[in-house]
């Protein structure tokens, strides 16, 4: 599972340099998983400073970047 974990922060990495700037609910749907769960990976990516968040929202959505 620790493997599986680390394989989707780094997807999630990749999207956002990717990407750029993403919603949540965007994240979601590109790798395949819960809004639930995607928002636990990226508290954890948050608080390993792989990630930022912004303090604009769109809705009641911060960016992820």
């Amino acid at each position: 599972m620790v493997q599986d974990t680390s394989l989707i922060k780094n997807k999630i990495v990749n999207l956002l340099e990717k990407e750029g700037p993403s919603l949540p609910v965007k994240i979601a749907r590109e790798i395949e998983s819960s809004s639930l769960f995607t928002s636990a990976f990226l508290s954890e990516l948050l608080s390993e400073k792989r990630i930022k968040m912004s303090i604009m929202k769109i809705g009641n959505s911060r960016l992820y970047f």
